[in-house]
């Protein structure tokens, strides 16, 4: 009888455990705790991404970001839907997003190391009906109709839906992928996506710590300048920017009664959230956290201009956003087809 090769996993889960002990500060109960619900996501995504549904010829959604798995940058509210692809096949995308603010479709390509956008579609030229229903086509030769339709070339492996919320507690969309005409691309093997999970588990935990790094780089408390090399983390396998979204961020480091002021004013843009993410780039429990705040609830003066208080304790202010009992992370701006960019003014002042 033939005996069982080893999984490659099993090295990989005690070799990135150790890399994640590792950044965990002494001592620190919510930090050991924030350390293991990363480690955890990151093998739960990865085997549902490209174990249980890495086969691109009979594609299904793997959504990323719940309240108990978060991963990359979640941002609360929004849906983050991902798929296989094979480039030379058709697929063909419909979903019913009522209460969508926006929905955008982006295809990958893989670069050095890192995710590329290739051809996306989102937005108006979705066509979205009144009832919040759309259908796109992905791949072949552009309909002689007026659907919409992404192109797929050579190199192109995944698929992206986002999907931005108005309600961030709402009912959840309804997405569907569907291969329409086969490609020429045989199906992984069993093992094959065994080893491409593992490869993305492997990358998830590195580029979280990786985001970190280059942000703590740069200085705590402060925007990194628009030129610094921080701005481009070493991994990015696990990382999936888009066209339509501009992302700020910086490290964020706290004394005892300490919060993190934020003056700036609002941007122009479809949406715009201000979200704290512990040192894995994942936001805390926001069911009970609220460790975020948008463009729809934020309260802002008559000029435009508004004041954040981010930090542990409550300061009484209604622009609160509660770090969760952790006093280091990452403060992040996201802006959705923004029509402007201006950083806020940032400084540490004192509670009470």
């Amino acid at each position: 009888m033939a005996s069982i090769p080893a999984i490659p996993l099993a090295a990989e889960l005690v070799t990135q455990w150790e890399r994640v002990v590792r950044e965990v500060p002494d001592g620190s109960a919510r930090e050991h705790e924030a350390a293991v619900e990363l480690y955890h996501a990151a093998l739960s995504l990865a085997l549902e991404m490209w174990f249980e549904k890495g086969d691109p010829s009979g594609p299904a959604f793997t959504e990323w970001e719940h309240p108990w798995r978060k991963f990359g940058g979640d941002n609360p509210g929004t849906v983050y839907a991902t798929a296989p692809l094979d480039a030379t096949a058709r697929y063909r995308i419909t979903g019913d997003v009522p209460d969508a603010r926006y929905v955008g479709i982006q295809v990958y390509t893989r670069g050095a190391g890192y995710n590329a956008p290739s051809a996306n579609v989102g937005d108006e030229a979705l066509a979205i009906d009144s009832a919040g229903r759309f259908s796109v086509e992905l791949g072949g030769e552009a309909p002689g109709d007026a659907r919409p339709w992404v192109p797929l070339v050579e190199g192109d492996y995944l698929v992206m839906v986002r999907v931005y919320r108005r309600e961030v507690f709402g009912p959840p969309p309804q997405l569907r992928i569907e291969q329409t005409v086969p490609g020429s691309g045989a199906a992984p093997t069993v093992d094959q996506r065994a080893a491409t999970a593992t490869a993305f588990f492997r990358e998830a935990v590195l580029s979280t710590i990786s985001v970190t790094e280059v942000l703590r780089a740069g200085g705590a408390n402060a925007y990194p300048a628009p030129d610094a090399p921080v701005h481009r983390p070493e991994y990015t396998g696990a990382l999936f920017p888009t066209l339509d979204n501009v992302y700020d961020g910086c490290w964020v480091d706290l004394g005892p009664g300490e919060l993190l002021e934020v003056r700036g004013h609002l941007p122009q843009a479809r949406y715009s959230s201000f979200v704290w993410y512990d040192r894995w780039f994942a936001t805390p429990d926001y069911r009970r956290a609220r460790c975020f705040r948008t463009s729809d609830d934020l309260v802002v003066d008559p000029d435009g201009s508004y004041t954040l208080l981010v930090g542990p304790d409550d300061p009484g202010h209604p622009n609160w956003i509660d770090t969760d009992g952790l006093s280091r992370g990452i403060f992040a701006i996201r802006c959705l087809l923004p029509q402007e960019r201006s950083l806020p003014e940032l400084r540490v002042v004192r509670s009470g």
